[in-house]
């Protein structure tokens, strides 16, 4: 989905929401079917760890790596945006491969947030897989953030729109759409 959309924090819900069912509590929903999990894994957040020396990135694998060798076929896994420490290639590289993973040895029950377009061709691949996004709609003067899930992939980050509300000023605003433009072009001139 979107940035600023809610996408971390419907991973957070789901994980709270889940841990409250689990010890009999009150859920606040009008109907909710959810199933015992063993354990609930999340990698949310960007943060380093310097008293150690680990760049953000080194924490978002090493946490990525317990998660992988830890999680059952009863866990339930919330991801959110792995990869995006690094180069483009990698990061959606190693996105790609733990997710799928998730899928296909792991079977954890996985949300599995990501920018990555490209992550999209694995429900296509893997019936075990569905793409969902959180809605927003654009004018040409704003962004309006809907919260609501709908089935398929978004079709737009709309990073520039949010740096623009943001505050980033007019003509970096300016140059970053020139900028995607060309590299739209550029790919959709590689894609034909």
């Amino acid at each position: 989905g979107p940035n600023m959309s809610g996408k971390s924090a419907l991973l957070r819900q789901t994980a709270l929401i889940v841990l409250m069912a689990q010890i009999g509590s009150y859920v606040p929903a009008t109907e909710a079917h959810i199933g015992i999990v063993d354990k609930i894994f999340t990698r949310v957040g960007a943060s380093d760890n310097i008293s150690q020396g680990e760049s953000t990135f080194m924490v978002e694998m090493t946490e990525a790596a317990a998660i992988l060798h830890q999680a059952t076929d009863r866990s339930l896994v919330l991801m959110d945006e792995i990869g995006r420490g690094t180069a483009t290639f990698d990061g959606l590289s190693l996105a790609g491969a733990i997710a799928q993973e998730l899928v296909e040895t792991t079977r954890s029950l996985t949300l599995f947030a990501t920018h990555y377009f490209e992550l999209t061709q694995l429900a296509v691949n893997l019936k075990e897989a569905a793409n969902v996004h959180v809605s927003a709609a654009q004018t040409r003067s704003k962004i309006v953030f809907l919260h609501e899930i709908e089935e398929g992939p978004a079709s737009r980050s709309y990073g520039i729109a949010v740096a623009q509300l943001a505050g980033v000023p007019a003509p970096v605003v300016r140059r970053a759409r020139a900028m995607l433009t060309k590299l739209e072009n550029r790919e959709a001139a590689i894609d034909s």
